[in-house]
């Protein structure tokens, strides 16, 4: 493996704007050489913050010789490009949920076994200090966890004919968030998810008219008598200048409990034309380096240097739960996943 890798950059929208951009650009031993797009301007303005070349067509990029792939575009898309990218020699990392369904995600890792390639889902939670700290904490201070809830609720601000209020097309709130915190509860427990029971509700207009749940609530059981709360909700009636993205978490244990909420701690608002309190970052739950962080530690893996912290096997579990939820919640029943 070359020891500068050549990178092509799929998606030049949202996520690609909020932190991949500046994340790709503090990277050393990484150069992009592409960015391709559906739509020209978005391609062209992502290809010159790199002086890359810009694409709309993805075979004519693909054929391209570049060693990694990033794919940073909507979720029902997932896996028809990442096979492509795959199928043409070249490494892959995807956004989070891994595919829009377990069905496509499998089809995915087959894919990069039969290659002989790399297949990395971007779960940047598991990047954050914040959390990876508070993982270490819990080890160090035994506090074995019995009993996690954890919180990520956001008013999403985005038409009702935008991608993601449509199921088909990103899976709904259910998949979209809930496999932040399916993944988290799993890899802060240490064990597998045995059942899950969730109840859905559409409280905006922008749900009800697309037919989807824009607030969820996941119990799930897991090996050990271990039982996780997920809550998730593009609901949130949280002003987005306030902060776009509420979280928390707490965790009880058999040797103590830890918590962690931003809103437990007093914090000093700045008044200008209007009211502002200070924000981490204009990203979810989630601190600007833990994307450094992410894509460094996978292309150190591309490169041979270190181990995956997360396979796509762990994404295709969180997705797997989050899959199963949504069954629950149509069912009104307990599923086993």
């Amino acid at each position: 493996m070359p020891m500068e890798l050549k990178v092509g950059v799929v998606g030049c929208g949202n996520i690609f704007n909020l932190a991949h951009r500046n994340a790709l650009r503090a990277m050393e031993g990484v150069r992009v050489v592409a960015c391709m797009d559906v739509i020209g301007e978005r391609a062209d303005e992502g290809a010159r913050a790199f002086k890359a070349r810009a694409f709309t067509n993805l075979d004519e990029f693909l054929d391209l010789d570049t060693d990694v792939v990033e794919v940073l575009t909507p979720t029902y898309t997932h896996a028809e490009i990442a096979v492509k990218a795959l199928k043409a020699g070249k490494h892959v990392i995807v956004e989070k949920p891994i595919a829009l369904t377990v069905e496509e995600g499998q089809r995915m890792i087959r894919t990069a076994e039969k290659e002989d390639l790399h297949l990395l889902v971007g779960h940047v939670r598991r990047f954050d200090k914040r959390w990876v700290q508070m993982k270490e904490i819990i080890r160090k201070r035994n506090i074995l966890p019995m009993h996690i809830r954890k919180s990520e609720v956001q008013y999403l601000p985005f038409p009702a004919d935008y991608w993601y209020w449509d199921e088909g097309r990103s899976g709904g709130v259910a998949v979209d968030l809930g496999v932040h915190v399916t993944d988290f509860l799993r890899w802060f427990f240490g064990s597998e998810p045995v059942s899950v029971y969730a109840v859905g509700k559409a409280i905006r207009e922008e749900a009800r008219a697309n037919g989807t749940f824009d607030h969820f609530v996941m119990m799930i059981s897991f090996e050990g008598e271990k039982t996780g709360i997920a809550e998730v909700s593009w609901a949130y009636p949280y002003p987005a200048r306030y902060g776009v993205f509420y979280h928390q978490v707490d965790v009880m244990g058999k040797n103590g409990r830890i918590r962690y909420t931003p809103l437990d701690t007093p914090v000093v608002g700045v008044a200008k034309a209007n009211f502002e309190m200070p924000r981490f970052s204009p990203l979810l739950s989630t601190f600007p380096d833990a994307f450094e962080r992410e894509l460094r530690h996978f292309f150190n893996v591309i490169k041979g240097r270190e181990e995956p912290l997360i396979t796509a096997e762990d994404a295709l579990i969180a997705l797997k739960i989050a899959e199963k939820a949504k069954e629950s919640a149509r069912s009104g029943e307990v599923v086993e996943v």
